[in-house]
């Protein structure tokens, strides 16, 4: 006869089989947690994933992963550009320099191609900072500091007052660590699984669970396991990156383009699980619909590379991107949404477009369009700027109130059927019948089609652009007619032109500020940088004079993001070397300038007087302006 003692089912569990059975009943009854933990030394966290992966007939071989503690180290630092000044600030640690572009992407396809126990879906939830694979986290900032507080016996005001100091949690889950890696080691399926499935827990057992993990962790653990709670875990990449496509195709054996086109209909997540659970066939399933946030087609470069005539000239608004759904279903209940760029729904943030969109004559469809305004001056009407329009969205007191339309240039969606692969003409025709009667109509938010006209030459297209202009139009976008509609990625065959004023460029230092004016911010001016075609940045000037109130802005922004690699800076300026900080390339600026000069020594382009124009909240650090677009606007000056 053997008798099972405490030892026999310790072993059991060591071994790493019969799991199951300790989350299920040992004789007819089932083990507390706190039994299973005390007695059987099963941390929570571990008998939640099991009781989860049981739940789902996965494998527990889930569990049997690379430490957490290796995948910080290797994967999540050098992706996150982390200077070795912040790593030895931090974790007492040497690192290497941060990769380059080439670096970069080779660190990822190595990370996706190896074996190291975690999934396809997990490996990509790790590439875009998002643990929970698409689903949402309840946990805040604040959740966080009372968690700390639960296992440091500090106060709520102290840890406040360190945050305030340092400006990221992440750094505080360091300093609350006294080891800098767990023993024995957590393992990266622990975690991820923990985290993947959390959003299932209530919320007492949550904090109990992100208790466990936390008390057996070391600080580069505990750092990264709070930057991906409140998903901060900025490593660059989108959901609709090629690089993610290519790996998802390769892994699934899929076409690249094919899972891109799926990904755009949905998310990497679903596109994975879809591979993994019906092949590349599975991909016919994934369909466009109403209330599913996709992201827009975008222009690709300047009007003067217009390769086709005649093409397309539309006028060009000044105002926020919208995507408008309409969903009706068979008892005749509509859901509306308005989607911007990055996917997110701001329909309650424009009153009266839930209305309008409920307007819409048809049960379902997917409108893209503008959203821009008039404003009423001295002078009479004119265009509002698209800073106008977003201060009227967050409710700032404007000295005149700035009147709200929409227009309408493609449509994508209608009544079931999918207008993606239609030609533009065919989809201009099919919107003009179905918005045109709109315009006879007083909705809350005006509804009219964006006007256009074919031009046959490049003279046409000149005349155009000046045409628009003169109306106070931003400029124009010229089309192809017989284009589909390139959905999350940029077309080449749309093509934007205005005048080159402005540029969107990304902060990459903050320097400190030297004055004692009681008006002046913590930094006195920021180094803004270009991208390259490789996909990084270089420095082209110094923007400076900016106000209190936007220094606050950038600060929250910096703090609220981790954007301080940890790696100080001094900058050349007319008065002297002044001292900064380097920034992770994130927040993205606006800014108007006079022109553009040349180093005589390192023959670099620079701006000339740059003045911070606006902070582009609806824009990330993939997005802003290329070097090309300033040697342009240099080879423009020049000639004249």
């Amino acid at each position: 006869m053997h008798v099972v003692d405490d030892s026999t089912v310790r072993s059991w569990f060591h071994s790493g089989e019969n799991l199951e059975q300790l989350t299920g009943a040992l004789g007819s009854h089932r083990p507390s947690a706190s039994y299973m933990e005390s007695v059987l030394g099963m941390p929570l966290h571990v008998q939640f994933v099991v009781e989860h992966l049981s739940a789902q007939h996965r494998s527990l071989e889930a569990l049997n992963t690379i430490p957490f503690h290796s995948l910080c180290r290797a994967v999540f630092i050098p992706l996150m550009r982390m200077h070795p000044e912040k790593a030895a600030q931090l974790f007492g640690i040497e690192i290497e320099r941060p990769p380059d572009t080439a670096g970069r992407a080779a660190l990822v396809q190595n990370f996706l191609d190896k074996d190291i126990g975690l999934t396809a879906v997990q490996k990509i939830g790790c590439l875009v900072g998002d643990a929970f694979v698409g689903r949402t986290s309840t946990f805040k900032r604040d959740s966080l500091i009372r968690l700390l507080m639960s296992v440091q016996m500090k106060s709520y005001r102290d840890m406040l007052d360190r945050l305030t100091q340092v400006g990221d949690v992440g750094v505080l889950f360091a300093e609350g660590r006294r080891e800098l890696k767990s023993a024995p080691a957590l393992t990266a399926g622990e975690v991820l699984l923990t985290l993947e499935f959390l959003p299932d827990a209530v919320r007492s057992l949550k904090f109990d669970l992100l208790r466990s993990l936390l008390t057996r962790m070391g600080k580069i653990e505990a750092y990264f396991m709070a930057r991906l709670i409140l998903r901060k875990a900025d490593f660059g990449f989108e959901y609709e990156g090629a690089v993610i496509a290519r790996a998802l195709a390769g892994y699934y054996d899929a076409e690249p383009e094919a899972v891109q086109h799926a990904i755009a209909l949905s998310d990497p997540f679903a596109v994975a699980r879809m591979l993994a659970t019906k092949g590349a066939e599975g991909l016919r399933e994934v369909r466009l619909q109403p209330l599913v946030a996709i992201k827009p087609a975008l222009a690709s470069g300047g009007s003067d590379g217009v390769k086709k005539y005649p093409a397309w000239v539309e006028r060009k608004y000044d105002g926020i991107r919208f995507m408008l759904h309409k969903s009706t279903d068979a008892h005749g209940s509509v859901l509306c949404a308005a989607y911007t760029r990055g996917r997110k729904d701001w329909l309650e943030q424009v009153s009266g477009m839930r209305q309008t969109i409920s307007m819409f004559p048809c049960n379902n469809c997917i409108v893209d369009g503008e959203l821009y305004g008039t404003v009423l001056d001295l002078e009479g009407p004119r265009l509002a700027t698209v800073y106008e329009v977003y201060a009227s969205l967050s409710g700032e007191v404007q000295q005149r109130p700035v009147n709200l339309k929409y227009a309408a240039f493609d449509l994508i969606y209608l009544n079931g059927q999918d207008l993606t692969q239609l030609p533009l003409r065919q989809r201009r025709q099919t919107m003009q019948q179905f918005l045109g009667p709109l315009s006879n109509y007083t909705l809350p938010i005006p509804v009219s089609i964006a006007e256009g006209q074919l031009a046959p030459t490049k003279n046409d297209v000149n005349r155009l652009y000046q045409y628009f202009r003169g109306q106070g139009y931003e400029g124009i976008i010229t089309k192809d007619l017989d284009g589909a509609y390139a959905l999350a990625r940029r077309d080449p065959d749309w093509l934007k032109r205005k005048p080159e004023i402005t540029l969107d460029l990304v902060l990459l230092q903050g320097i400190f500020s030297v004055t004692t004016k009681e008006k002046a911010g913590m930094f006195g001016s920021f180094a803004i940088g270009a991208r390259t075609k490789d996909g990084g940045f270089v420095d082209v000037g110094d923007v400076a004079g900016v106000d209190q109130h936007r220094d606050r802005e950038i600060q929250a922004e910096i703090m609220r993001n981790g954007l301080i690699t940890g790696r100080r800076v001094e900058r050349q300026s007319a008065s002297g070397v002044r001292a900064g900080v380097e920034l992770r390339p994130h927040v993205v600026v606006t800014v108007r300038f006079e022109g553009i000069v040349k180093d005589n020594v390192t023959k670099d382009l620079k701006l000339r007087d740059p003045k911070l124009v606006a902070i582009r909240s609806d824009k990330h650090a993939g997005e802003v302006d290329k070097v090309s677009a300033i040697d342009d606007l240099y080879m423009q000056q020049r000639l004249g």
